[in-house]
C-alpha cells in the first residue's frame, strides 16, 4: 500500500507539511535556521501518524466538537444522541470526526492549501462539511476553519485547533484567561475557578505550569510562547470565535499544547445549565461558521 501524500507549503524559508489523508493533520511547521531547521510545532515522521494516527501529529483539526462529550451521550432538541467512546481515550467521545478522517485537497498554491471533509449522518445524526484553509505568508501561518451544517435540522457544533509545541526546560507561555474549568477524574468540568493557581503565571508568562489538562474560559485570543534559550518565540492570535483555550502540559513529555477552541469541554451537556456561557454553536440548516488562528514566529 502506498504511503499517504505529504503536501508541503513554502514561503520565504518557512514550510508547512500536511497529510490530508490522515486527519488533515500537520506533521511539521519549521523555518530555515543557521545550522538546522527551527521547529515551531513539534516535528513528526509520517510513519508515526501512519501507525498512531493524527493524535501524534504536529497539529490536527477538532470538528464538529472539541474535547470530551461525557460518555458520548447528550440530548439535543428532543433527540437522544449516543456516540461511540473513543478507543484511545475512553469512556468519552472526544474531538469529533475530522482528526480520524481523510480530507480532500480542493485548492493548492505554493504557499496555501484548502482541505475539505464531508460527513454523512451516522451516530452523529447531522450531515456537515468542514473546511481547513492553510496559508503561509510574511505574517506567519494562518489556519482558517469552517463548518457548514448540511442537515435539515439545527446542529450543535464547535471548532478547534490542536497544535503541539516543542517543550524545553525554560519555555514560557503567556496568555490571558479569566477562569479554569476544573474537572473530575475523567477530565469532565465540574466547576469554574477564577483563582486557579495556574492563571497568574499564565498571565505573567513567567513559566509554563506543568501538569495541566484544562480548558480555560474568558480567553483573550492571544498567547505568546518563548524559548528564551533559543532566542525565539511564537505568537498566537485567534479570532473572537475561539473564546476558550485548552492547555495541556504533560509532565516529562517533549511537547505541550495550546488549543484555540470555540466551546468548553462537554458543552452539549452543560448548555442550558447554570454553567453559563459554553460557547456551543447552534447551526441552523445551511448555516456556516468560521474561526481563524494566526501563528506568528519571531526571533528575540
Amino acid at each position: 500500500m502506498a504511503s499517504p501524500q505529504v503536501e508541503t507549503l513554502s514561503h520565504d524559508g518557512t514550510w508547512l507539511q500536511l497529510v490530508p489523508e490522515l486527519g488533515g493533520a500537520v506533521i511539521g511547521y519549521a523555518s530555515e535556521g543557521r545550522e538546522a531547521p527551527v521547529n515551531w510545532m513539534r516535528p513528526v515522521e509520517l510513519a508515526t501518524i501512519e501507525e498512531a494516527g493524527a493524535i501524534e501529529a504536529s497539529s490536527y483539526p477538532l470538528v464538529p466538537f472539541s474535547n470530551r462529550i461525557a460518555h458520548g451521550c447528550f440530548r439535543y432538541e428532543g433527540r437522544e444522541v449516543s456516540l461511540p467512546a473513543d478507543p484511545l481515550l475512553p469512556p468519552h467521545a472526544i474531538h469529533g470526526h475530522g482528526w480520524r478522517a481523510a480530507w480532500e485537497v480542493t485548492e493548492r498554491t505554493e504557499a496555501s492549501i484548502v482541505l475539505k471533509f464531508s460527513h454523512a449522518s451516522d451516530s452523529w445524526p447531522w450531515q456537515y462539511e468542514a473546511v481547513q484553509r492553510f496559508a503561509l505568508d510574511e505574517t506567519g501561518l494562518r489556519i482558517e476553519m469552517e463548518l457548514i451544517n448540511q442537515s435539515e435540522t439545527n446542529m450543535p457544533a464547535g471548532l478547534g485547533i490542536h497544535p503541539h509545541f516543542p517543550a524545553a526546560s525554560q519555555v514560557r507561555l503567556k496568555t490571558g484567561v479569566t477562569n479554569a474549568h476544573v474537572g473530575d477524574e475523567t477530565l469532565l468540568p465540574i466547576t469554574q475557578d477564577a483563582d486557579y493557581p495556574a492563571i497568574k503565571p499564565l498571565s505573567e508568562g513567567t513559566s509554563l505550569p506543568e501538569g495541566l489538562d484544562l480548558c480555560f474560559g474568558g480567553w483573550d485570543g492571544s498567547a505568546e510562547i518563548l524559548w528564551p534559550e533559543e532566542n525565539r518565540g511564537l505568537r498566537i492570535s485567534a479570532s473572537p470565535e475561539f473564546g476558550h483555550v485548552v492547555i495541556f502540559t504533560p509532565p516529562g513529555k517533549d511537547f505541550f499544547c495550546v488549543e484555540p477552541v470555540s466551546h468548553c469541554v462537554n458543552a452539549v451537556n452543560l448548555e442550558g445549565t447554570d454553567w453559563g456561557t459554553t460557547g456551543l454553536l447552534h447551526l441552523s440548516p445551511q448555516q456556516s461558521f468560521k474561526a481563524t488562528a494566526l501563528f506568528q514566529p519571531f526571533f528575540i
